[in-house]
């Protein structure tokens, strides 16, 4: 017993070592009220937008693959909206976000709402950076951040509104953009680092810092906000987001244009993903069951199985049955019918032995006529030889005891 549990303990420990160098761990639980993406009903989620476009019927589909794939998708090269949320869960592509600048100089806009100036939950555990560097290559924005003058400034969840600057199609009968945030957010200011300058749209009400940008890029636009909430399902319905939001797809959308959810770098890809499968709890605590399970079989005391019996005996209804087969199969079906009215009539004769047994059953007022008849027939039958029905024999056999009791 000593020896098994001294092998349970060095297997385990050998399993657990595996398991923490070579297998990558589960992360830990987000906190979210929603993802951005075209199918999550939650606050952040874009399910509102997606079905008021459907309402429209206006042309919408969700990207779940590269960049590259976007022309497969449209039935026009020209006039299309793109959706893009910053930070993205699957950071682009070089080549994606070159492939990307290309598609909006032939005449496409790309709406982009980057989380710089509010917090959303799902953003809260990404890191920060990547998304400056990919906004930096596209908008020729560089941000820097802003520093914070009180401690407790960083620790306060703020809900800037964002007026207009200039007039402007895109912001006509829009008071004020208003993005909601769960969490603290840093504050951040834009530097041009590209030749092309870019139009400042909006600022944020108090601070005076520009948070909505046009950028023209060759035949189309990057169209930017330092906010991530207000198109989002709980944003949409506060202040002009709702208005802004129309305003962009009327002015920058052509005749038969769609607008494109940018659903596969928010998470929800179409594509094998091996970080998310290895990093699926279920993965880890069935892999854990197994081992459990094997251990178990090996070192436990397994005891030693009897020899199986060669002889297996039939019992008595297996041999009835076989003995039924067997006559059946062998006896003619008229000489079978023949000893079963014997039998029948040797019954009577125990019952009345001076009387003569068909006169007696023609006689008695049980029995019916039919019957009677049919009983005549199948013995005529029987006795020449012909092919009969043994079951219906057998019948009316059982009837004519029931009728006799």
């Amino acid at each position: 017993m000593k020896e098994r549990l001294t092998t349970l303990a060095l297997a385990a420990g050998a399993l657990l070592l595996f398991y923490a160098l070579i297998f990558p761990k589960p992360q830990g639980p987000r906190i979210s009220d929603g993802q951005p993406l075209s199918t999550d009903r939650r606050p952040y989620g874009y399910l509102a937008i997606w079905r008021w476009l459907g309402a429209e019927r206006i042309p919408r589909v969700s990207l779940r693959r590269r960049y590259a794939r976007l022309s497969g998708l449209l039935s026009r090269p020209d006039g299309n909206v793109l959706l893009v949320t910053l930070p993205q869960r699957i950071p682009m592509r070089p080549a994606g976000l070159a492939y990307l600048k290309h598609w909006v100089a032939q005449g496409n806009t790309v709406l982009i709402a980057a989380a710089l100036d509010d917090t959303p939950l799902w953003a809260a555990d990404m890191r920060e950076g990547a998304e400056l560097d990919d906004l930096e290559r596209l908008t020729g924005l560089r941000f820097t951040p802003q520093a914070i003058t009180s401690a407790l400034r960083a620790l306060t969840v703020r809900h800037p509104k964002i007026t207009p600057s200039s007039p402007s199609p895109l912001l006509r009968g829009v008071g004020a953009l208003q993005p909601i945030s769960a969490l603290p957010s840093r504050l951040w200011r834009a530097h041009q680092s590209g030749a092309t300058t870019p139009l400042v749209l909006a600022a944020f009400a108090r601070r005076k810092v520009p948070a909505l940008w046009l950028v023209p890029l060759g035949s189309g636009q990057i169209i930017l906000t330092a906010v991530a909430s207000p198109f989002s399902n709980a944003g949409l319905a506060l202040g002009g987001n709702a208005r802004f939001l129309a305003n962009v797809l009327a002015w920058s959308r052509g005749p038969g244009g769609a607008v494109i959810f940018d659903d596969a770098h928010a998470g929800l890809a179409a594509v094998y993903d091996a970080a998310a499968f290895f990093a699926d709890p279920r993965l880890h605590a069935t892999l854990g069951c197994l081992v459990l399970l094997w251990l178990v079989f090996v070192l436990g005391s397994q005891p030693l199985r009897a020899a199986p019996s060669r002889w297996q005996p039939l019992d008595e209804s297996a041999y009835i049955e076989g003995s039924a087969r067997y006559l059946a199969a062998v006896v003619p079906p008229a000489d079978v019918a023949r000893r079963l009215i014997e039998q029948f009539i040797a019954q009577l004769r125990e019952r009345m032995p001076q009387a003569d047994p068909w006169r007696w059953l023609a006689a008695e007022s049980g029995v019916a006529a039919r019957d009677y008849h049919a009983l005549e027939r199948f013995r005529a039958l029987a006795h020449t030889g012909a092919h009969l029905d043994l079951m219906q024999l057998q019948t009316l056999l059982a009837r004519l005891r029931k009728q006799l009791t």
